[in-house]
C-alpha cells in the first residue's frame, strides 16, 4: 500500500470513528430522554393517586417518585394530616396520563422538565367524579431513576363527564311508546311547511279545487 493510500485509509477510519461516536452519543441522549419522560409519567401518576384502604402503599409510591427538600419536606410535614383526612374515608383516586412531553432536558446536569396531562377518577361513598389536570414537573436523575423535585399545576382542573354504564338500568316510562294512539282529529296548521318526504295517506280526501 502506498503512503497516499494509507493516509486515505487512516482518514476514512477516523471519519467513521467520529460518526460512530456521534451516533452513539445521540442514541444515549435519546435513551436518557425516554427514561426522563417515563419517570415524569410515573411521578405524575404516583403523586395524584390515593388509596384510603392502603395509605402505606400510597405514601411509598409517592416517596419513590420524589427527591429534593421541597417535595420530601412537604410530604413529611403533611403526612399525618393526610392520613387523618383519608383514613376510613373510602376514597380511591386513580390517575392516568393522557399526554406527556419533555419541554427541557440537560444530560450534563441530569435534569428535565415535563408537561403532563392527566385524568383522575375518584370513587367515593357518595359518588364518583373525574377531572383533567395539566401539570409541570421538574425532574432530577437520581442514580438512574428520574424523580420529581417540583410539581406545579397549570390552570384549573377541568371536570369531565363520567362514562355511561351500559349495564345501568333505564326508566321504562321514559321511553316513547311507538304504539301510542294518535288523535286523527287534531287540527293541522295550513301554514306549516310540508315535508315532501313524508308518507301520503292514499285514503285521505283530496281538494278538487272547490
Amino acid at each position: 500500500m502506498t503512503a497516499a493510500a494509507a493516509a486515505i485509509a487512516l482518514v476514512a477510519a477516523i471519519v467513521l470513528g467520529v460518526f460512530w461516536f456521534l451516533a452513539h452519543q445521540e442514541s444515549s441522549a435519546a435513551s436518557l430522554r425516554d427514561d426522563a419522560l417515563a419517570g415524569a409519567r410515573q411521578a405524575a401518576i404516583n403523586l395524584n393517586s390515593v388509596d384510603s384502604n392502603d395509605l402505606d402503599k400510597t405514601f411509598a409510591d409517592i416517596e419513590s417518585s420524589i427527591t429534593g427538600d421541597e417535595l420530601t419536606n412537604g410530604l413529611n410535614d403533611t403526612r399525618e394530616q393526610f392520613r387523618q383526612q383519608f383514613a376510613e374515608s373510602g376514597v380511591v383516586t386513580t390517575a392516568a396520563v393522557q399526554h406527556a412531553t419533555l419541554v427541557g432536558f440537560s444530560e450534563d446536569e441530569g435534569t428535565a422538565q415535563s408537561l403532563i396531562v392527566i385524568t383522575t377518577d375518584t370513587a367515593k361513598p357518595d359518588g364518583n367524579e373525574r377531572y383533567q389536570s395539566t401539570l409541570r414537573l421538574e425532574l432530577q436523575d437520581v442514580d438512574g431513576t428520574w424523580k420529581a423535585t417540583r410539581i406545579q399545576p397549570i390552570g384549573q382542573r377541568i371536570p369531565l363527564e363520567l362514562p355511561t354504564d351500559p349495564n345501568a338500568a333505564t326508566d321504562p316510562n321514559a321511553a316513547t311508546d311507538p304504539a301510542a294512539p294518535t288523535d286523527p282529529a287534531a287540527p293541522v296548521d295550513p301554514a306549516a311547511p310540508v315535508d315532501p318526504a313524508a308518507p301520503v295517506d292514499p285514503a285521505a280526501p283530496t281538494d278538487g279545487g272547490q
